[in-house]
């Protein structure tokens, strides 16, 4: 790939603190590898081969194909019996035994980063990773060759694979972490070692593998760990779990981290570190702005999309931004004047005899459903509201309250229509009836039933209608929303 350069076969062995399978004895070890490559699909000539297993899959078993593929080398896991065999028929291959391959892909990445030194920011949190990621490096695109996340890479592979994509002359890395259970934020921060630590929050998400908000946010705060000495942690003091964990995290290191909080609604306690402040915030036709109070300055924002959350997504995005005393809020603030909202998320769509369909089913758990549910209310202005709602995954045994919980705010609100997508939304659409949303306007559907759905809101939407659909992923709502856009548009 043009602007990369990776290192050489010889160099592998001490990177990965192992020695090469006795039989590789036909290699060029001064050949320099073109990449890292996890999938014998996608690989291309010249890029080491990493055989991860998965509960799905086995990389070992695509071996072969890896180096019909063109692959140099390979990392496998160690002990394994076939590996002796594949070695001997391929000596002219460097096999690479390790004991687990996801961390030696891992310890890659980090060389990687340590050879092109970056400036790295990093950004966790239940909600709004993607959105403040996207949001940071427009700013710091002003200033600095960028290299970030791609889609949802943000995990034990996709963080690696974000870091072997980055070109050579990167001068800041933006990278998403994502988490499922414990443990796994301090792996990744320690793979990218952030100068700069961005917590967006501490939400009702993975509940089922966390058990508790308090598990989660302590989660999060594993990344503090993995920030490099000087660096600064800038952090939603708003979200009443980092208020305390996260300088007392900050605070248990040995070695010096900055804390940055950072506050849209005021709460913050006396002693804190002085705050980066929203002080107002209007709800335009077109989006949001706000006023930006940093160190005593106060810069205006407009951001062209929906979501009050969303401000402060921004307003930490440019507080970590203005870190660097190459950015200022000014610059800030234009660069997220020209903000696209990442596909999904509370994505604002027009359509043609006024109707407004609002698609934020990218994922949804009960901080973004509520958030979503708000926005909506608040820009309803006399419009036929429509609610199609799915299933908020991944909640554990208190699933079933959470989705009631859900059910009472739709109640709140008053929708005209509420169409309900999953094999969970029993419980919210009992929560809704229960907090008095008349039966007759609430439909139930099963998982797979979007064409039903469809049909339902074509027939019962009216020509100025505001529609919210939001779900979790695995719902795939997006076969909600595509028909519905062409039909809409097309009346």
């Amino acid at each position: 790939m043009a602007g990369m350069e990776f290192w050489e076969l010889g160099e592998l062995a001490d990177l990965l603190g192992v020695r090469p399978l006795p039989t590789c004895h036909q290699i060029d070890l001064e050949e320099k590898l073109t990449g890292v490559c996890t999938d014998s699909r996608r690989l291309q000539p010249g890029e080491l081969f990493v055989a991860l297993c998965g509960d799905n899959f086995d990389g070992h078993d695509f071996i072969d194909a890896a180096i019909r593929a063109g692959a140099p080398a390979v990392v496998v896991a160690g002990g394994r019996a076939e590996i002796a065999g594949l070695a001997q028929r391929y000596p002219q291959i460097l096999f690479l035994p390790v004991k687990d391959t996801l961390k030696a892909l891992g310890r890659l990445a980090g060389a990687r980063l340590k050879r092109i030194r970056p400036l790295v920011f990093a950004i966790t949190g239940s909600n709004g990773k993607t959105t403040t990621r996207q949001m940071l490096a427009g700013i710091l695109a002003r200033r600095f060759r960028v290299h970030q996340t791609a889609g949802n890479f943000n995990n034990r592979i996709g963080l690696p694979l974000t870091v072997f994509a980055m070109p050579d002359d990167c001068e800041a890395a933006v990278l998403e972490m994502g988490m499922n259970e414990p443990g796994e934020l301090s792996e990744l921060a320690g793979i990218a070692r952030p100068d700069y630590l961005v917590l967006t929050n501490a939400g009702k998400a993975h509940l089922e593998g966390l058990g508790s908000l308090e598990a989660v946010a302590q989660a999060k705060c594993e990344a503090i760990a993995g920030v490099r000495r000087n660096g600064c942690v800038i952090y939603n003091v708003d979200d009443a779990s980092f208020r305390k964990l996260v300088p007392a995290a900050v605070e248990s290191r040995a070695d010096k981290v900055d804390l940055l909080p950072v506050t849209a609604f005021g709460a913050y306690g006396d002693g804190d570190p002085e705050p980066v402040r929203v002080d107002e915030i209007w709800l335009l036709p077109e989006g949001l702005s706000f006023v930006f109070n940093y160190q005593g300055r106060k810069t205006t924002f407009k951001l062209p999309c929906w979501g009050r959350h969303n401000v402060i997504n921004a307003a930490l995005a440019a507080a970590a931004a203005c870190c660097r005393p190459e950015i200022d809020p000014a610059t800030a603030a234009a660069a997220l004047a020209d903000f696209q909202t990442p596909p999904g998320r509370l994505q604002v769509y027009r359509l043609a005899r006024g109707g407004i369909l609002v698609h934020d089913a990218y994922n949804a758990n009960p901080a973004s459903m509520a958030a979503a549910l708000t926005e909506v209310a608040g820009r309803r202005q006399g419009r036929f509201l429509g609610l199609v709602l799915g299933d908020m995954n991944e909640l554990g045994p208190a699933s079933a309250s959470l989705h009631r919980e859900i059910g009472r705010r739709v109640a709140e609100i008053r929708p005209d229509l509420l169409a309900l997508v999953g094999r969970q939304v029993e419980d919210l659409a009992q929560g809704a009836l229960d907090f008095g949303l008349p039966v007759g306007r609430v439909f139930k559907f099963p998982p797979t039933a979007h064409a039903e759905a469809c049909r339902l809101l074509e027939e019962s939407l009216p020509e100025e209608f505001l529609l919210l659909v939001k779900g979790s992923r695995a719902l795939r709502l997006e076969k909600i929303v595509e028909p519905l856009l062409s039909y809409f548009a097309a009346a």
